[in-house]
């Protein structure tokens, strides 16, 4: 029986990739930029200092991601910063929770983000822990901050379960020698990913029903 769950934070407990993407997108617009889908999708999973180097050579210049980055925040201001929960989080953060089960996020986003975010969808109350990519040196793929979440909870990586979204977060937890349950979100996962998880799921919803029903247990 595992004892704690360790949750990513964007894309996966909560919808809001999308929406930065989209924002990103009409943002880099008023620019004569193209900004695509494809582009955005490798800034995922990333702490913010390499996402912002990488999206300043992706928009050719430092002042067109500035410009882009005020456009984008206008865009979020207007929505309060905050975003719906994806299906399935709060049944199954309450199925653990009644399980005795520990949960803890580990978001590359800063710390500030995490709390606002998850204060506004009402489920900060069931994380013990908290970890932001601001905590470490690297940022996933790297395993520092699965590593980091596993040091304040007190427990080894066999005792605990991962939940992610993206490919640099799985390829982070695994590498920290988690079971890691892939929830794909904009992009789905590569082979390699697809054969060191635990398992692929399409929805939190789905994988609480499946393993509720089949074993009375998530494993």
């Amino acid at each position: 029986m595992i004892k704690a769950a360790i949750f990513d934070m964007d894309g996966l407990l909560i919808d809001s990739e999308r929406i930065i993407m989209q924002g990103c997108i009409e943002a880099a617009a008023t620019i004569g930029i193209t900004y695509t889908q494809a582009e955005y999708v490798e800034l995922v999973g990333r702490v913010w200092s390499d996402s912002t180097r990488l999206m300043t050579q992706q928009l050719g210049s430092e002042a067109n991601f500035q410009h882009v980055m005020q456009g984008l925040n206008a865009f979020l201001a207007a929505r309060d910063h905050a975003f719906p929960l994806k299906a399935g989080v709060e049944p199954l953060l309450a199925y653990y929770q009644a399980q005795g089960i520990v949960c803890s996020v580990a978001s590359s986003s800063p710390i500030p983000h995490i709390t606002h975010r998850l204060t506004h969808t009402g489920v900060l109350p069931y994380f013990s822990q908290v970890t932001s990519g601001q905590e470490v040196q690297r940022g996933k793929p790297s395993p520092d901050i699965y590593l980091l979440a596993l040091e304040k909870l007190g427990l080894a990586a066999e005792e605990c379960i991962a939940f992610e979204d993206s490919e640099l977060g799985a390829q982070a937890a695994i590498a920290a020698g988690l079971r890691v349950v892939v929830v794909p979100d904009l992009r789905q996962p590569s082979a390699q990913v697809r054969a060191q998880a635990h398992q692929v799921v399409d929805s939190l919803h789905d994988w609480l029903m499946h393993h509720d029903a089949l074993s009375g247990c998530l494993l």
